[in-house]
């Protein structure tokens, strides 16, 4: 009987304390970032020496986060990038908007786990990205999906807070099918360099 009732005192006490172990496992955090936009190669590179390039813009975005232990999670993004489209041509250059929106899904995988005082993630996703502004009134296409990796290094601040650096790096082809740009393919990889803080949602 004695041993019965133990059983049955570990079996309420594990009842009692599996939510709170679960909640405890699956940390959900939100963290506003701002970095800067780097693109790596033309939109558009004509044989007549044309030259369309997006110009290196500020990353304002934030990131949504649930790990599941602290060796792995999953991570959403959005970031919008207000930037210029440069046109070169025989030494002229001219300037329009071309205003960007990124948007990410991924999986992350923690080399140093997040619960260490200084911890490092992999991840890796699909992305969407939209364009907007003057440069691309006239474009049919404006949105392209393709891939994202990317690296971050974050710094506990006490439980509570956590301070990143990121870097990631969208790879995706865009065809832009307009009067002035032409109808041209091209593969992309246009880097992202971030800072943030992330906050826990729900008092965890």
């Amino acid at each position: 009987m004695p041993r019965a009732c133990a059983r049955i005192a570990a079996l309420a006490l594990a009842v009692v304390l599996a939510p709170a172990a679960i909640a405890e496992a699956q940390k959900l955090s939100i963290s506003p970032t701002i970095g800067v936009y780097i693109p790596t190669s033309e939109l558009v590179k004509a044989a007549n020496g044309q030259e369309f390039k997006q110009e290196i813009g500020l990353a304002i975005g934030g990131r949504l986060g649930l790990n599941f232990s602290p060796r792995f999670g999953i991570l959403t993004s959005a970031t919008y990038v207000p930037s210029d489209l440069k046109f070169d041509f025989q030494g002229n250059q001219t300037k329009t908007k071309a205003n960007l929106l990124f948007g990410t899904a991924r999986a992350t995988l923690y080399v140093l786990p997040i619960t260490s005082p200084v911890w490092l993630s992999l991840n890796g996703g699909g992305s969407y990205i939209r364009r907007s502004g003057d440069a691309y009134v006239g474009a049919s296409d404006k949105d392209d999906i393709g891939a994202v990796v990317g690296a971050t290094v974050g710094f506990r601040l006490g439980s509570f807070l956590s301070f990143y650096v990121a870097a990631d790096d969208y790879i995706y082809g865009t065809r832009l099918d307009t009067a002035s740009l032409g109808d041209t393919k091209t593969t992309q990889n246009d880097i992202q360099l971030a800072v943030g803080f992330g906050v826990p949602i729900g008092g965890q």
